[in-house]
């Protein structure tokens, strides 16, 4: 699956004219903070796969640990494993490599696309937003048709998440799907659509299958929402850094006014109007200063 575009001074991903004798595919180039989560999710698979090969019990207890476990959270209220909201999108199947891989190649392909136009910071927010609406959605749906609950793992909802937000943000894009070319608007709703139904069938039948799809149409709906409602430009360590720049601010002013009170304090009544704490303030101050 590649990206198509007409105007070579556009980015790779911010094409969709029709489809013409001037479009070519590319591969993009990879960006930052894909290129993390690749690696953070091929290293934990490195890692679990060892441990499957060397000692299967001890890995088939990593799964209720790290994977998103209803049982665990119904049993061990109020102490709930939250950490599993996140690790689980990191976490693969040992059993089923295209499980990994096609999660990747979609995380490639469509997060480059995305962390182009947010920003790596931006990019990361959606992506574990996306992974932690997935996993709101699984423990729901868990709870509501199987028995006994199964836990998930996988990156999909959080992929899912992306391309749904990376197609509200340029559905007219144009990529490859088994060398046919498809509007990213058409092959975003086409899988949500079949995740659907399969949720549905399951939902009639009364019981979940392998796929969780709960997972993936809660990550989705994040992207969806998160790109139409303006959520993917909130930017949370930015946030955070202009919180403490403010406070600094305010604090740096109430200092220079009680400092300004002080001398003038000393001005009319002399050092030894001053108490000890006032003393001590003034010595900060120096010591900065």
């Amino acid at each position: 699956m590649t990206s198509q575009y007409q105007d070579p001074g556009q980015s790779s991903w911010e094409g969709g004219g029709d489809v013409g004798p001037s479009m070519r595919m590319a591969l993009p180039p990879i960006t930052p903070m894909v290129k993390r989560l690749m690696l953070i999710n091929a290293g934990v698979f490195a890692v679990y796969f060892t441990l499957y090969l060397s000692s299967p019990p001890a890995a088939k207890g990593v799964v209720p640990w790290l994977g998103l476990d209803p049982r665990m959270w119904a049993e061990n209220f109020p102490l709930l494993p939250i950490w599993q909201v996140f690790s689980y999108a990191f976490l693969h199947s040992t059993s089923d490599f295209m499980h990994l891989l096609f999660n990747m190649l979609l995380l490639y392909f469509f997060g480059t696309m995305l962390e182009s136009i947010l920003g790596s910071k931006r990019f990361l927010t959606l992506f574990l937003g996306a992974a932690l609406c997935g996993a709101l959605f699984h423990l729901l749906g868990e709870w509501i048709l199987a028995d006994p609950m199964r836990p998930v793992i996988g990156a999909s909802g959080a992929v899912l998440g992306v391309l749904v937000a990376a197609a509200v943000l340029r559905p007219d894009t144009v990529v490859f799907l088994f060398f046919f070319p498809v509007r990213l608007r058409w092959l975003a709703t086409g899988i949500v659509v079949i995740d659907a139904m399969n949720l549905l069938i399951e939902l009639r039948e009364g019981h979940a299958g392998i796929v969780a799809h709960h997972v993936h149409l809660g990550g989705a709906l994040y992207g969806f929402m998160a790109a139409r409602q303006g959520w993917v430009n909130w930017d949370p360590i930015e946030r955070w850094r202009q919180r403490q720049r403010a406070g600094q601010q305010v604090r740096r002013q109430a200092d220079q006014e009680r400092l300004d009170g002080l001398l003038e304090k000393i001005h009319s009544e002399g050092l030894g109007s001053l108490s000890p704490e006032e003393k001590e303030f003034l010595r900060q101050v120096s010591r900065r200063g």
